[in-house]
C-alpha cells in the first residue's frame, strides 16, 4: 500500500498493532520474582463491552480501589464469591471454596480507560496453597505456558444505560461497585483485556518502559550485546539464516539483526516504547509486524537476560 506521508505510513502500522502487543504478546520468558515472592501483572478491565454486553467504568474501579486493595482477593473462576453455601436459595455450595484463593492484590492503578493490577500469588505447602502452586506453575514451567485472563468481581452498586451510536440500541453501564475480587478464568469475559502476565505491564512496566530504563546505557554497559556473553540456546550463533526475514534485498537472521538495532538504539535512532521499536524494525528491515515483534522480544530478552547474569556475578 502506498501513502501520501510517512506519518501516515507509520500511524497505519502502529493502529494495526495491538494496544497490548508491548508486554503480554511480548514478554513471556522470565516471570518477575521479588525477594521469592511470585506476582503477576493484569489488565483487569477496560470499558469495552464484554460478553454480557456490559461495560464497567474505569472511574467505578477507580474508586472503589482502595477497598478492593485492603480486602480483595485473587482466585481462580470467582469460586470464593459464589462457593459460599447459601440455605436461602438451596444452595449446598462448593467444598473447600476457600482453598481456590491463590492471592491476594498489591496494586491497582488506572490507566485512562484501562485498570491495571498487580497481584501476589499465594506460595506454601498442603492442600491451601496447591490450587496457588498450581496456577504459577500453569504460567511458569510449562512451554508454551498456560493463558489465564482475568475478571472483575464484586457488587454492582449503580448502573446506568448508554446507546450505541451505531446501532441505536441501549447498553448497560456500570458506574458504582465494591470491588472484592478477580478471578482467573480460561475463558475470557471481556474478549478486548489480554491474559496474565508474569512480566509487568501497562502502567506497572515501569522497568520497561522509556522512562525507567535507559537502552543506551544498558547496552553500553555490555549487557548481553555480545553473543559470548550469553548462555543457553541464545549463545548458539546461527548464520544460515533459516529463521530470517527478507531485508534490503538481503538475508537478515536475528543475530544480524540484533547488531544492527543495538547500534540503533545505542544512537538514539529508535525510540523506547515498545511500539516504536517493533515499528522500526519492521520498516528499517522490511520485515513482517510478526517477525519484527519476534525479534523485538529476543532483543529485549536477551538483553534482560544479560542484565541478570552480570548483577549475579557481581554479587558473587
Amino acid at each position: 500500500m502506498n501513502w501520501d506521508t510517512n506519518a501516515e505510513r507509520d500511524q497505519a502500522m502502529l493502529d494495526a498493532l495491538p494496544s497490548h502487543i508491548g508486554i503480554s504478546q511480548l514478554f513471556k520468558a522470565q516471570p518477575v520474582t521479588e525477594g521469592g515472592q511470585r506476582f503477576v501483572y493484569l489488565e483487569a478491565s477496560n470499558e469495552a463491552r464484554d460478553y454480557q454486553n456490559e461495560v464497567i467504568l474505569a472511574q467505578a474501579l477507580a474508586d472503589s480501589a482502595d477497598y478492593y486493595l485492603k480486602y480483595g482477593n485473587l482466585d481462580l473462576d470467582h469460586y470464593t464469591q459464589i462457593g459460599k453455601p447459601n440455605p436461602a436459595k438451596n444452595w449446598p455450595g462448593i467444598p473447600n471454596y476457600e482453598w481456590f484463593e491463590i492471592g491476594r492484590p498489591v496494586d491497582a492503578r488506572i490507566d485512562g480507560k484501562r485498570t491495571f493490577v498487580k497481584g501476589h500469588i499465594s506460595s506454601g505447602t498442603g492442600p491451601a496453597a496447591e490450587k496457588a502452586n498450581l496456577f504459577w506453575s500453569s504460567l511458569t514451567e510449562l512451554n508454551p505456558p498456560q493463558v489465564w485472563y482475568p475478571s472483575v468481581g464484586g457488587a454492582v452498586l449503580e448502573k446506568s444505560t448508554a446507546i450505541d451510536p451505531s446501532t441505536g440500541t441501549a447498553y448497560p453501564v456500570i458506574k458504582k461497585v465494591r470491588w472484592t475480587n478477580i478471578g482467573f478464568s480460561k475463558t475470557p469475559v471481556n474478549p478486548d483485556v489480554p491474559e496474565v502476565s508474569t512480566i509487568p505491564i501497562g502502567v506497572l512496566a515501569k522497568s520497561w518502559s522509556a522512562q525507567g530504563l535507559d537502552l543506551r546505557k544498558t547496552l553500553s554497559a555490555g549487557y548481553g550485546t555480545d553473543s559470548a556473553t550469553l548462555s543457553g540456546g541464545s549463545a548458539l550463533r546461527q548464520g544460515n539464516g533459516n529463521n530470517a526475514g527478507v531485508s534490503n534485498g538481503g538475508v537478515l537472521d536475528y543475530w544480524n539483526f540484533r547488531d544492527r538495532f543495538s547500534q540503533l538504539v545505542m544512537s538514539g535512532e529508535v525510540s523506547h516504547g515498545i511500539k516504536d521499536m517493533v515499528m522500526e524494525a519492521a520498516s528499517r528491515f522490511g520485515l513482517s509486524r510478526s517477525v519484527a515483534a519476534e525479534y523485538v522480544e529476543r532483543f529485549l530478552d536477551d538483553l534482560q537476560r544479560g542484565m541478570q547474569e552480570r548483577k549475579q556475578k557481581e554479587s558473587t
